[in-house]
C-alpha cells in the first residue's frame, strides 16, 4: 500500500473517532434533534408556502411557523402534562386513600380468582415510588423545557435552510439519488402516519372512553378519557391500562353493574376503535404495515422516548427498504446471470 492509501485510512479513522466522540457528547440532545426533524417535516409545506408564494423572508417565516407549532401542538401537550402532574400531587397527598383502594382491588381479585396480585412488599414499593415522584416530576419539567428550547434552536436553522437536509441526504448516503429520495419519502410517510394519524386516534379514543366513563358513573370521567387518549400512543398495553383498573375499582366499590359496564364497554368499544381505526388512519396517511408500526413504536419508545413513536417505525422501515434496495441491486436474477456468465467464460477458455 502506498503513502496515499495510508493517509486515506488515517483520515477515515480520525473522522470515525471524532464522529463517535461528538455523537456521544451530544447524545443528551438526541431527543431534541429527532423532535426538530419531525417538526421540520410537518412544517415544511407551510414554510415553503410563505417564502415561495407569499415572498416572506425566511427568518420571519420560520419564526411564525415555530410560533404556530408551539400554540397548536406543544401547548395542548403541556396542558395535559400539567393536568397529570396535579393528579399525581393529589395522589401523593392522599396516599392512604390510594393504598386502601389498592387493598380493596387486590382483595376483590383474590375472592374472584384465588390469586393474590399485590403482596405486602409490592404495596410498600408502590408507596415508596409515590413518595419519590415529586422530585422526578420537577426534574422532568426542567429537562422538558431544555429539550424544547434546543429543539426550536435546531428547528429554526432547518427551516431557514429549507431543502438543505434533503440535499445533504442525497450527497452523503452511499446510494443513488433515486434511492436517497426514497429514504426522504419514507421519513415523510412515517411522520404523516404517526404524528398526524396517531393523535386523531388518541382524540377519538379519549372521547369514546370519557363518554363511557361518564355513562357508568366514574368520578372525573373526562380526565380519565384524556388519560386513555394519551395511553393509546403506547402499543400492546394502550387504553386497557386505564379502563381495566377503572372497571375493577368500580366493582370493588360495590357498584357492580357500573364496573361490569366499564369492562364490557372497554372490551367492545374502546379496544375495537383502536383495532379498526389505528390501521385505517395509518393506511390513510401512509401505507405502513401494522407490524412495522407496532414493533417500531416498541423499539422507538425504548431508545428515543416520545420521538420514538416516529423514529422507531422509521428505522424498521429503513431496514426493510435497504434490504429491498439491496435485492434490487444484487438480487437473485443478477446473481444467477453472473454465475452463468462465469460458466460460459470458463467453457470458452477451455
Amino acid at each position: 500500500m502506498n503513502i496515499t492509501g495510508y493517509r486515506q485510512i488515517a483520515a477515515i479513522t480520525v473522522i470515525l473517532i471524532l464522529g463517535l466522540f461528538l455523537t456521544w457528547s451530544l447524545s443528551g440532545f438526541l431527543t431534541s434533534f429527532l423532535s426538530a426533524i419531525i417538526f421540520y417535516v410537518m412544517l415544511k409545506p407551510l414554510m415553503r408556502n410563505l417564502i415561495v408564494k407569499r415572498k416572506w423572508k425566511k427568518s420571519w417565516s420560520a419564526l411564525l411557523v415555530m410560533l404556530l407549532s408551539f400554540v397548536t401542538i406543544l401547548l395542548p401537550f403541556w396542558g395535559l402534562y400539567t393536568l397529570m402532574s396535579e393528579k399525581v400531587y393529589y395522589v401523593i397527598n392522599h396516599g392512604s386513600d390510594v393504598m386502601q383502594g389498592l387493598h380493596q382491588m387486590d382483595d376483590f381479585i383474590f375472592r374472584k380468582t384465588g390469586q393474590k396480585i399485590l403482596s405486602d412488599d409490592t404495596l410498600k414499593k408502590i408507596q415508596e415510588t409515590l413518595a419519590s415522584i415529586i422530585p422526578q416530576l420537577l426534574g422532568a419539567t426542567a429537562s422538558v423545557l431544555t429539550d424544547i428550547g434546543m429543539m426550536y434552536f435546531i428547528l429554526y436553522y432547518l427551516l431557514i435552510n429549507i431543502g438543505t437536509m434533503e440535499k445533504s441526504l442525497q450527497d452523503f448516503l452511499p446510494v443513488s439519488d433515486e434511492n436517497a429520495q426514497r429514504f426522504a419519502d419514507e421519513l415523510e410517510s412515517m411522520v404523516n402516519s404517526n404524528v398526524m394519524g396517531a393523535p386523531l386516534l388518541a382524540i377519538l379514543q379519549g372521547i369514546c372512553a370519557g363518554l363511557g366513563f361518564w355513562i357508568f358513573g366514574l368520578d372525573e370521567p373526562w380526565f380519565w378519557g384524556v388519560i386513555c387518549g394519551f395511553m393509546s400512543f403506547i402499543p400492546v398495553v394502550g387504553t386497557a391500562a386505564v379502563w381495566i383498573p377503572a372497571g375493577i375499582y368500580m366493582l370493588t366499590a360495590n357498584t357492580t353493574w357500573q364496573g361490569s359496564g366499564i369492562l364490557i364497554y372497554g372490551a367492545i368499544v374502546i379496544t375495537n376503535i383502536d383495532n379498526v381505526f389505528r390501521f385505517w388512519l395509518q393506511k390513510k396517511f401512509a401505507d405502513v404495515h401494522p407490524l412495522v408500526t407496532v414493533l417500531g413504536v416498541i423499539i422507538g419508545l425504548n431508545w428515543f422516548g416520545i420521538p420514538g413513536i416516529v423514529f422507531g417505525p422509521l428505522l424498521l422501515s429503513y431496514f426493510l427498504l435497504m434490504v429491498k434496495m439491496y435485492k434490487e441491486e444484487y438480487g437473485e436474477k443478477k446473481l444467477f446471470k453472473s454465475s452463468e456468465m462465469v460458466v460460459i467464460e470458463n467453457l470458452t477458455n477451455l
